[in-house]
């Protein structure tokens, strides 16, 4: 089975082996711990898990195991406490392998490789929904100086097992596909290993695997892939690791419109990873042409979290235009979730011209008439206060 067809078949199927009633707001070690203990348990030896570490406030870390063949991969998220996507990805995967365990293709891959899931790194910044660990530490700049608890337990799983290949899962914030008004869907970096990044085969390796994600999810997202600045950063994780002889790619979970939740992009992940360890399995990573990847522009910033289409906006001296108006979403303190609800603020951050960029969400004012002073910059609204203002 070649990848796009792989990846095809598991893009029709994700939806009867995903865990649906895990949401973003799931991915806590209370809600994850049980699931993985029941997936594992009942994999009939399909999946092995064991404690990998603590975090700093004693929550364990966990690693599953799939596979014994000769290619040790290793594969982790949430290494970032507010970043859910892949880890609900990861396990949609662990249902789908053990409910299809006789499939010829998986039997293949657990006798090629060794895949090392570590599901949830940071259960301490999960536990509040933040970036950071309960030291206050962003884990992906402490892989140098190793002062976390959850960063040894990543340093000493690499050290331990010498992984050929690495998967560093993310989400990243709202962004376009370069200068287009297309939102950004996936991210991907083969991080670089020094400061001229230069181009061993060990970091060719991790570029073919991110030109194969490319080219499959191009079949499903076409014009919303993108990629990252390769500037070297010796205290991330991705970028060690590969400096470290261990072919790493990094995924980044963006956004899609109309999709809170991001479950569109949990499926990419869902397929993405599955077709990479595939392909890593039988070798045919090898076979994707560079360009897919190389070819991938950069991150922009041409996206809003909801655009307003069409608003005239006038003024008490009779200026008067038709603008479109711009809004983010607005963090709100401890958050719980990143899914937007209807507490959620957004503020105005441009009027005017704004044909060169795009929202996750569209309302058309229909040439409704408001004045200046109602939608101005900075101003914030709920969605309701908003949609009754324009009388939408």
């Amino acid at each position: 089975m070649t990848p796009l067809e792989l990846s095809a078949s598991l893009f029709s199927c994700h939806e009867r082996f995903s865990l649906m009633h895990l949401s973003p707001i799931c991915c806590k070690h209370s809600f994850l711990l049980p699931e993985l203990r029941n997936i594992v348990g009942g994999s009939k030896a399909m999946f092995f898990m064991q404690e990998a570490g603590k975090s700093l406030e004693g929550r364990s870390i966990n690693r599953v195991i799939f596979g014994k063949g000769p290619v040790n991969v290793l594969l982790w998220s949430q290494m970032h406490g507010d970043e859910p996507t892949a880890t609900l990805a990861l396990m949609d995967i662990f249902s789908f392998l053990a409910q299809n365990k006789s499939e010829p293709w998986v039997v293949r891959l657990s006798e090629s490789i060794t895949a090392h899931f570590i599901p949830l790194l940071n259960p301490d910044g999960a536990e509040r929904f933040r970036r950071f660990t309960a030291a206050g530490i962003d884990m992906n700049r402490d892989a140098r100086n190793l002062a976390t608890p959850e960063a040894n337990v990543l340093r000493e799983a690499h050290q331990l097992l010498r992984p050929a290949f690495g998967f560093n899962l993310h989400d990243q914030g709202l962004s376009s596909v370069g200068a287009a008004p297309s939102v950004t869907a996936l991210s991907l970096l083969a991080p670089a290993v020094d400061e001229a990044r230069s181009m061993p085969m060990v970091r060719i390796k991790a570029m073919r695997v991110g030109a194969l994600i490319a080219r499959v999810v191009n079949q499903f997202a076409a014009g919303h892939i993108a990629t990252y600045d390769d500037t070297f950063e010796p205290r991330a994780f991705g970028d060690t690791m590969q400096r470290l002889g261990t072919s790493t790619i990094l995924i980044e979970s963006g956004q899609w419109p109309e999709d809170p939740e991001k479950k569109f992009i949990r499926k990419m992940n869902f397929v993405s990873i599955l077709t990479a360890l595939h392909a890593i399995g039988d070798g045919s990573y090898q076979d994707v042409e560079l360009e897919h990847y190389t070819g991938l522009v950069q991150n922009g910033k041409r996206m809003f979290d909801l655009m307003v289409r069409n608003l005239v906006i006038t003024r008490a001296d009779g200026w008067t235009t038709t603008s479109d108006v711009g809004l983010l979403i607005q963090p709100q303190g401890e958050q719980t979730s990143e899914v937007p609800n209807v507490n959620s603020l957004y503020a105005v951050k441009e009027i005017g011209d704004l044909k060169d960029f795009g929202g996750l969400s569209t309302f058309d004012a229909s040439a409704r008439t408001i004045q200046a002073d109602a939608i101005g910059i900075d101003k914030c609204f709920r969605l309701k206060e908003l949609k009754d203002l324009l009388q939408l």
